[in-house]
C-alpha cells in the first residue's frame, strides 16, 4: 500500500506534496487530541513532545518505504564546511534571548526536549519529505511549494487548537519566510540535520524570552529568511545551469 501511495506521489508531486504535508498535520492534531494530558512535574512538555515524537514516526515510516533516507537529507549530516550558512540565522535566534529566558529548572529543561522533537518532526516531514516529494519540480518550485505548505500548515493552531487567528496569520507568514530559507538550506547542505538544530534553537529562544517578540526583530528575522533563501537558491541555480557553450 505504501509503495502504491509511493509511485503515485512520484507521478504527481504537486499533489503529492500536499498529500504528505496533510498526512503529517492530520497526525498531530488526531495523537493532540487523543493524548490524555501529560503535564508531570518533571516534564511538563511531555505531552506535545510525545505528539511530535509521533508525527517524526509515520514520516520516518514514510521516507524509509519509499526510499528517501538518503537523498531527503536524513541519512548524514551532508557538508559540514556548508553549515555555517546558517549562522545568519543563529544570530537573529540569538538576539531573542537578550532579555534573557525565564521559567523553573524542569521547563527549561523539558523545552529542550520539546524544541528538539518539533525540529525533528517539522523538519521531516517539509525540509525531508515534503521538499523530496517536490523535487521533480525543479529546486525553485519545489522549495516555493514546500515553504507554502509549512507557512499554510501552521493555520492548524488556529482550526484546532484555539490560537488567535491574528497571531496565527502572522505565524504563517513567518514560518512560510523561515520554511523557504531552510529548504534553501537543505539543498545547499544536502542534510536537514543542522536545520533541526537551528529549528530548535530559534524555537526556543523565542518562546522562552520573557515578553512579546520586538516588531524590529520580526521584521529583521523576516528579512534574513528571504534574504538567505533567495541567495541559497540563487547559487543552486547557478550550480545546476549548464556551462555556456564556448565561441
Amino acid at each position: 500500500m505504501l509503495k502504491r501511495w509511493g509511485s503515485q506521489v512520484r507521478r504527481h508531486p504537486v499533489l503529492g506534496a500536499v498529500g504528505v504535508a496533510v498526512v503529517w498535520q492530520a497526525v498531530i492534531v488526531v495523537v493532540a487530541k487523543v493524548l490524555p494530558p501529560l503535564e508531570p512535574g518533571w516534564f511538563p512538555q511531555l505531552g506535545p513532545t510525545v505528539v511530535n515524537l509521533a508525527g517524526a514516526a509515520v514520516v520516518l515510516v514514510l521516507l524509509r518505504a519509499w526510499g528517501l533516507l538518503a537523498t531527503g537529507g536524513v541519512a548524514g549530516p551532508g557538508v559540514m564546511a556548508r553549515w555555517p550558512v546558517l549562522l545568519p540565522l543563529v544570530v537573529v535566534a540569538g538576539l531573542a534571548a537578550l532579555p534573557g529566558i525565564e521559567g523553573g529548572t524542569a521547563t527549561l529543561v523539558g523545552g529542550v526536549v520539546l524544541m528538539l522533537a518539533i525540529g525533528v518532526s517539522e523538519e521531516l516531514s517539509s525540509r525531508a519529505l515534503v521538499l523530496e516529494v517536490a523535487r521533480p519540480l525543479g529546486p525553485v518550485r519545489a522549495v516555493v511549494l514546500t515553504a507554502v505548505l509549512f507557512g499554510v500548515g501552521h493555520l492548524g493552531n488556529w482550526l484546532f487548537f484555539g490560537a488567535p487567528l491574528g497571531n496565527t496569520l502572522w505565524q504563517v507568514l513567518e514560518a512560510g519566510a523561515f520554511g523557504f530559507c531552510l529548504c534553501g538550506a537543505r539543498l545547499y547542505i544536502g542534510s536537514v540535520w543542522p536545520l533541526v538544530l537551528v529549528h530548535a534553537l530559534s524555537d526556543y529562544l523565542e518562546i522562552y524570552s520573557p515578553g512579546k517578540t520586538a516588531d524590529w526583530l520580526q521584521a529583521l528575522g523576516l528579512a534574513v529568511d528571504l534574504g538567505l533563501g533567495i541567495g541559497l537558491l540563487l547559487l543552486l541555480r547557478a550550480r545546476t545551469a549548464p556551462a555556456p557553450a564556448a565561441s
